[in-house]
C-alpha cells in the first residue's frame, strides 16, 4: 500500500491488450476462455532484480496480475488510507484492466526518482511514471474520480453481498 501523500507512483514493466484471459473477461463477460497473459522469462527476471536492488529506494510495490492497474491501485490506495492521481496513456481501458505479466506498481520518494530510473533503465525493465500519491481519492485524470470511502465501501461489501 501507498505510504505517504507526494510520492511517486511509477510502473515497472510493458502493458499489452491482454484482456480475454483475465477478471475483466470474467466479470463483465462470463468468460474465462482466450489466451492468458504471455510470459516472458526474460522480463520477468529482470523485474525481479528491480525490486530486489530497489529495497530501501521503494517506498511500496504491488503486482499487477488479477484486476490489472485498475484493481492494483485500489488496494494500493486502501491499505493506509491514503489517494492518488494518475495518468494513463492513450488507450485508459488497456491501460488499467491488461493483466500483461512481469508488471509492478512502485512507489518512490520525489528526490528517488532519477535513482529508480537508473536502476530500471540498469536492467532493461521499461518505467513509466503515472503519478502522485495523496488525497482523499482514487483520481485517473480525464476519466474519474472515486472518493476512498466510497471504494471501501464497495470493496468490503462485494463478498458479503454475494453470500447474501
Amino acid at each position: 500500500g501507498f505510504e505517504a501523500d507526494g510520492e511517486q507512483i511509477y510502473l515497472l514493466g510493458a502493458t499489452h491488450e491482454e484482456l480475454s484471459g483475465g477478471e475483466w473477461a470474467h466479470v463483465v463477460h462470463a468468460h474465462l476462455g482466450g489466451l492468458p497473459p504471455k510470459l516472458d522469462l526474460a522480463a520477468e527476471k529482470a523485474l525481479s532484480q528491480v525490486l530486489i536492488d530497489g529495497v530501501g529506494l521503494l517506498t511500496s510495490a504491488h503486482d499487477l496480475s488479477d484486476g490489472g492497474l485498475a484493481q492494483t491501485m485500489v488496494e494500493s490506495c486502501l491499505r493506509n488510507h491514503i489517494g492518488a492521481t494518475i495518468s494513463l496513456g492513450d488507450d485508459a481501458f488497456v491501460s488499467l484492466f491488461s493483466e500483461s505479466a512481469s508488471r509492478c506498481l512502485v512507489t518512490v520518494k520525489a528526490q528517488d526518482s532519477a535513482d529508480l530510473a537508473a536502476l530500471a533503465s540498469r536492467h532493461g525493465v521499461p518505467l513509466t511514471l503515472l503519478g502522485e500519491t495523496g488525497g482523499d481519492a482514487l483520481v485517473v485524470d480525464g476519466h474519474f474520480e472515486v472518493p476512498l470511502v466510497e471504494l471501501r465501501e464497495a470493496w468490503s461489501n462485494t463478498l458479503p453481498a454475494a453470500l447474501a
